[in-house]
């Protein structure tokens, strides 16, 4: 089977995550994902201490957690995510193959967006639009459809958005009305990225005890998005 079928069809499985790093032990995700041999050396910063693509790993395997997790999401929030992640997109691809794949990719505009200050910091500015740009410029190298390259991309272009939400300490309904304007009916596939982002950052560095105050988080925004329709009509 080729390489780009192999990739597909291991978004389908609970554990893509280790595929992915099987492949690339072999050097053949490369062969479809050229940008990923410059994510191996980016990456590594104040909050970061592995580099992009390792970070991409374990934010993936945190997503798979996360959703082989049964009671993970409270009861009135599991069926609308299941519904939401079993949408159908084209012939056998679904969301949740999507949000896999935007996982994986989430970082992939860093390397080129790289700079360093005059204290040496490094700075990734813009780096989720630049990977956004990346994703649509793929082409067919997956054999995927242009609606689901399009998905993928609006969830890198988005992915900082619950880390904004977080940092700001803002859930007032202005920002939420902002954000369900934004990203309107992928607001869980969006969420759940960042969550799963954030939270395979924190455990790195040794800051566990943040992972429950951003499930609250999480948790928080996805409910008022499913419940307050008229938030999205502003």
């Amino acid at each position: 089977m080729e390489i780009g079928k192999i990739i597909i069809e291991s978004l389908k499985r609970d554990d893509t995550h280790k595929t992915f790093i099987e492949l690339d032990e072999k050097h053949e995700l490369e062969k479809i994902i050229p940008k990923i041999n410059c994510m191996k050396s980016v990456g590594e910063c104040k909050y970061h201490v592995v580099n992009c693509f390792e970070h991409s790993i374990n934010a993936l395997r945190e997503l798979e957690v996360v959703l082989n997790n049964k009671d993970f999401f409270p009861i009135h929030l599991r069926e609308h995510v299941s519904n939401y992640l079993n949408t159908c997109i084209e012939d056998g691809i679904n969301k949740l193959h999507a949000l896999k794949l935007g996982i994986f990719l989430h970082d992939i505009g860093k390397p080129d967006s790289m700079t360093l200050d005059e204290t040496g910091r490094v700075h990734f500015t813009n780096h989720e639009k630049i990977g956004a740009q990346i994703v649509d410029n793929m082409g067919i190298e997956l054999d995927l459809s242009t609606e689901t390259y399009r998905l993928i991309s609006k969830y890198v272009r988005y992915h900082m958005t619950l880390l904004s939400l977080y940092k700001k300490n803002d859930l007032s309904r202005k920002e939420l009305i902002n954000i369900f304007n934004l990203v309107n009916e992928d607001t869980i596939g969006v969420i759940l990225l960042g969550y799963a982002d954030i939270v395979s950052t924190i455990k790195l560095l040794d800051k566990r005890e943040e992972v429950s105050v951003l499930k609250t988080y999480m948790e928080y925004i996805l409910t008022n998005y499913l419940y307050k329709s008229n938030y999205t009509h502003v």
